[in-house]
């Protein structure tokens, strides 16, 4: 495809339970039922995102043995239940990986892998575990842009530094990640602290934070239950149209910055 750019997505966090693995598969879907081709990748060892899209127990063929060197990465992309979105499966074992193999080559994975089919889609997302160990940095590495999921917590706000220096490391040694940009998920607005506290993101933060909140949803915690995305669980609920409305504005940021 002539002139045509990858869009790597790293969504990163280093606090669990910020829906960030909810926010790749509704942000992906999303673009999917566009008729955009995307491509997730699973490199969070719970595996929660390859639990929620795919049958667990089938799956035989995943990321580990692109870290370990054992198969070429064509050869794991793996279809979904849903039309042009595709995903490289994980399973728990990928925690051998970190425990073991720690190298340079090893940190390099995806930005050595990802180039070699990321012309068959437009976007590929990238999900992370909650920390900043090997496998955010491998994600950091290979990444075009990187997307914050932010709880208004006073916890998840104070751990917002590590993860903004880590990602300015990571520069360092890849010229190609363009631009991060933070968005608010999991908001309660009948409480003062999640107003406070989005409020002083905002501050800090300005245009680098995405208007469209992510705000508390039943439907949501429900549709990771029954394994189904937030579009096919309940299309007309506020989740559906809080990520709906987010990923058109990811999207603008992706083609633009």
């Amino acid at each position: 495809m002539r002139g045509y750019e990858p869009k790597i997505l790293c969504v990163a966090q280093q606090k669990g339970g910020v829906c960030k693995t909810t926010s790749v598969l509704s942000l992906s879907a999303a673009w999917a039922m566009e008729g955009k081709k995307v491509l997730m990748l699973d490199t969070d060892p719970q595996a929660n995102l390859t639990r929620n899209i795919l049958d667990y127990e089938k799956v035989k063929k995943d990321i580990s043995l692109l870290y370990r060197g054992e198969a070429d990465i064509k050869k794991l992309i793996t279809k979904t239940p849903y039309d042009n979105l595709y995903i490289i499966p994980t399973r728990t074992k990928l925690n051998r990986v970190e425990n073991l193999e720690r190298t340079l080559s090893t940190f390099n994975t995806l930005r050595k892998n990802i180039p070699l089919i990321a012309k068959r889609y437009r976007y590929i997302v990238i999900d992370t575990p909650p920390s900043l160990g090997l496998f955010t940095i491998s994600a950091l590495l290979a990444a075009t842009h990187v997307l914050v999921p932010v709880q208004p917590t006073f916890f998840c706000q104070e751990g917002l530094g590590d993860l903004n220096e880590t990602i300015r490391d990571a520069r360092e040694s890849n010229p190609n990640l363009k631009s991060v940009r933070y968005f608010i998920t999991l908001y309660d607005r009948r409480t003062i602290i999640s107003q406070d506290l989005a409020a002083v993101l905002r501050q800090q933060l300005g245009d680098k934070v995405f208007k469209t909140v992510i705000h508390k949803n039943i439907a949501v915690e429900e549709s990771q239950y029954a394994q189904k995305t937030i579009f096919d669980y309940a299309p007309k609920s506020r989740g559906a149209n809080d990520f709906k409305a987010l990923a058109k504005e990811v999207e603008e940021w992706l083609e633009n910055a």
